[in-house]
């Protein structure tokens, strides 16, 4: 294994935390909105209930697991508007993604004699954040056909469902997207290592 990128790490200000907070509330409350599709009052006040609660303990749940092994420093308010809009862009690309995959596994489906040929592969990503290393994890599962099995210290270990499936995680599309919202550093193409032991496959 390649050695592993350090940062330095120090916890957010009290301030920089009460701003979090609220972010994080704000954010939940919106979500509420959207999913309750309701604006009455009684709705309004158990949304903000719901929206400091699940703040609460998301922060509970994580405190003290803040890993210095991620490299990154604490997001100012330019970076998240810019994160913010390359994001807004990387969706649209990746809901074509998804749309794709879901026609080529319907695809192998109908197929008299589907040319599957499931396998587990593992990689090194060249994401130093934690956050752009979540959403890549997440968008390789979002894609019908392959799963993330695996996601720590750099080390992705990802199920194909085909040939082609694993094509497309050795080109490093879904990669270079996710590093080009952090403006983090991505490979031209993935060293893909194939499994072949049961005592590879992480616990």
């Amino acid at each position: 294994m390649s050695a592993e990128p350090q940062a330095s790490f120090t916890r957010p200000s009290s301030l920089r935390r009460v701003l979090r907070w609220a972010l994080q509330t704000v954010l939940h409350f919106i979500v509420w909105i959207a999913l309750s599709g309701h604006t009455e009052i009684e709705f309004l006040v158990m949304g903000v209930a719901a929206a400091v609660s699940a703040t609460a303990i998301s922060n509970w749940l994580f405190h003290g697991l803040e890993n210095p092994l991620f490299a990154g420093a604490r997001p100012t308010y330019g970076w998240m508007l810019r994160v913010g809009l390359r994001f807004a862009l990387y969706v649209p690309w990746l809901l074509k993604e998804i749309v794709i995959s879901n026609l080529y596994v319907a695809w192998l489906i109908l197929q008299p004699k589907p040319p599957i040929d499931p396998c587990l592969v593992e990689f090194e990503t060249t994401l130093t954040s934690e956050r752009a290393q979540v959403l890549l994890a997440q968008s390789i599962t979002l894609t019908p056909g392959t799963v993330t099995v695996d996601a720590s210290n750099y080390r992705f270990v990802i199920h194909c469902l085909s040939l082609k499936s694993r094509a497309g995680i050795e080109d490093g599309s879904i990669q270079r997207k996710v590093a080009a919202i952090f403006a983090e550093s991505a490979p031209d193409a993935v060293v893909l290592r194939d499994i072949t032991s049961a005592d590879e496959v992480p616990l």
